[in-house]
């Protein structure tokens, strides 16, 4: 059973929490949106620790960075829904500061502004899992694509690939993900910044009063105000 913790806004929890939820034993991760090879890298310190892994990004400058200065093998594919597989589509790389980059028309990220494109080769998630997975238990998906994240989830069935932790990207401004991930198998464990923790269903789970009433409050009663804050002129 996981004993699910009080909230902590401390600098930079996350990547602690995600290795005491693992604990010591090196696993497999799956980053989708890898992005730079360090900088707010999801999977940048596990494989540190001794992981291995799939690193999927598909902007070429930041693949070509990935292959350079990671040892895990580097994907250079957009992820996306069923309908998109086998096309080429117009990646859309906004700044400034930090770099993104989305099939989105316009990235979710507040005050992002497009800057270049690129087209990019698409497949599912699902497809490339089949492909390069080599059989390894996935004990990390994190799922970061600047607002496609849905159409990613709509080309991968977990409940095959059965991944012990789903980090995924989630500014709530609808519940279509959180109800995605039930439909999935999947129940919400806790929220780290932008990140939505999921855990197969069939994982017992106690959760704190305070981690309750976050819930609540970031998926129902502040629902409102994002779409409000996130919607466009």
């Amino acid at each position: 059973m996981i004993h699910e913790p009080r909230f902590k806004y401390l600098p930079d929890p996350e990547q602690q929490m995600v290795r005491a939820f693992f604990g010591d034993k090196p696993g497999f991760f799956v980053d989708v949106g890898a992005n730079h090879p360090t900088q707010e890298s999801q999977s940048h310190h596990l494989e540190q620790r001794g992981w291995d892994g799939l690193l999927i990004e598909p902007e070429p400058a930041c693949a070509a960075a990935l292959r350079k200065a990671r040892k895990a093998q580097v994907i250079e594919r957009a992820c996306s829904s069923p309908v998109n597989a086998g096309k080429t589509m117009t990646l859309h790389v906004a700044g400034p500061g930090a770099e993104y980059s989305t099939l989105e028309a316009e990235p979710i990220a507040l005050g992002a502004r497009q800057r270049d494109t690129v087209s990019v080769n698409v497949d599912t998630l699902d497809n490339i899992l089949h492909t390069h997975r080599l059989g390894k238990t996935i004990d990390l998906l994190s799922l970061d694509v600047e607002g496609h994240e849905l159409d990613v989830l709509q080309g991968v069935d977990l409940r095959i690939w059965q991944p012990r932790l789903v980090l995924l990207e989630d500014h709530v401004t609808s519940l279509a993900k959180h109800r995605r991930m039930r439909a999935l198998g999947y129940r919400l464990l806790r929220r780290t910044g932008l990140n939505s923790w999921y855990i197969p269903q069939d994982i017992p789970v106690t959760m704190s009063l305070r981690a309750r009433l976050e819930m609540l409050r970031k998926y129902a009663l502040g629902l409102p105000f994002r779409k409000l804050r996130y919607a466009r002129p």
